[in-house]
């Protein structure tokens, strides 16, 4: 055998023995395994890993996970899903044993809001998309003080509030500058209103009933309905978190200052919810209550009245039970 050829298998077999020698310093036996849950229902896809280092995995479609041959000491284990709060738990990681880390996430009803998805068989850029979807939160019927649906759509680019008859106190919702009809309203992504209904219907929902509001601009009659040609206006309503009870009171005064109108006209209105869970959150019940009463309103007076009479009282229900982490029967009650 030549001294080249000596060379080289004396170089191979060195390098064969360092590649052992790591693998069997990276071979501690020290394993991970656990779950992670919410409401007793297993969370699949979360992401597990070892805080500080580039070590983690992700649990299977049941919601397990397992993590093997880790380096020794002490570790601080995190796990995150989209939609609940990071756990966090310390462990002491030694060779040689299995250690059994279970986590319990919490729903983030605060930090992430729902994401609107509008379906298309081909990849498109936003600016481009024919259909955008924008959304209305609580936050802006609170900054506006709103208190029914209607006052504060009027916040909103492209959609205005319109009083037609200051006798019946119709009133109709115009984007892009179309009639009330041509638009489609929707409630929990159902056509509820229609005809009548669609044209008073939002003068009859107080703003604490919903969670948020999804409008999009432009013909969509394909997808939403005949009526969706000026756009669609979809209503979320609040869905039950915990358990909470709210009541609040709001009087306005027309014709303040002005000198031509006898007396001031109150607009009262008053609201109650509530909401309760149980505690593997599983079902949950929430419920609304409005009342509205206005006097007519003259500014001038000429017998004519500027703004109509309102006696409204509206209640709403909303109940749901999960049966597992993908299915989900909700009821929806509104009068």
């Amino acid at each position: 055998m030549s001294f080249v050829m000596r060379t080289l298998l004396s170089f191979s077999l060195f390098v064969l023995l360092f590649i052992s020698s790591a693998f069997a310093q990276k071979r501690t036996d020290a394993h991970l395994i656990g779950h992670v849950i919410n409401g007793g229902e297993h969370i699949p896809f979360a992401n597990v890993y070892l805080k500080g280092t580039t070590i983690g995995t992700s649990t299977d479609e049941t919601g397990h996970y397992r993590m093997i041959n880790l380096p020794e000491g002490t570790y601080t284990v995190v796990a995150t899903a989209i939609g609940y709060k990071p756990a966090e738990k310390e462990v002491t990681i030694v060779a040689g044993k299995t250690l059994e880390v279970n986590f319990k996430v919490s729903e983030d009803a605060i930090g992430l809001e729902e994401v609107v998805i509008t379906g298309d068989r081909n990849e498109q850029s936003r600016r481009e998309s024919s259909v955008v979807v924008n959304t209305v939160s609580p936050k802006t019927f609170t900054m506006t003080q709103s208190v029914i649906l209607g006052e504060g759509l009027n916040f909103t680019p492209g959609l205005r509030m319109e009083n037609n008859c200051q006798n019946c106190g119709f009133t109709q919702l115009r984007m892009n500058g179309l009639e009330g009809p041509y638009s489609q309203i929707l409630i929990n992504g159902r056509s509820i209103f229609s005809g009548l209904a669609g044209v008073y219907g939002l003068e009859l929902i107080p703003s604490n009933m919903v969670d948020r509001v999804e409008v999009i601009r432009g013909g969509g009659s394909a997808l939403y309905g005949s009526n969706a040609i000026a756009g669609t206006v979809n209503l979320i309503l609040k869905e039950p978190i915990n358990n909470s009870y709210e009541f609040g009171v709001n009087s306005m005064l027309s014709g303040v200052g002005m000198d031509l109108v006898p007396s001031l006209i109150p607009d009262n209105t008053a609201n109650f919810s509530a909401t309760a869970v149980s505690s593997d959150i599983k079902t949950g019940l929430a419920v609304f209550g409005f009342v509205r009463n206005r006097n007519p309103f003259d500014a001038n007076n000429d017998g004519y009245s500027e703004l109509s009479s309102i006696e409204n009282t509206s209640v709403g229900a909303r109940a749901f039970h999960r049966f597992g982490h993908r299915s989900k029967l909700s009821v929806d009650f509104f009068n």
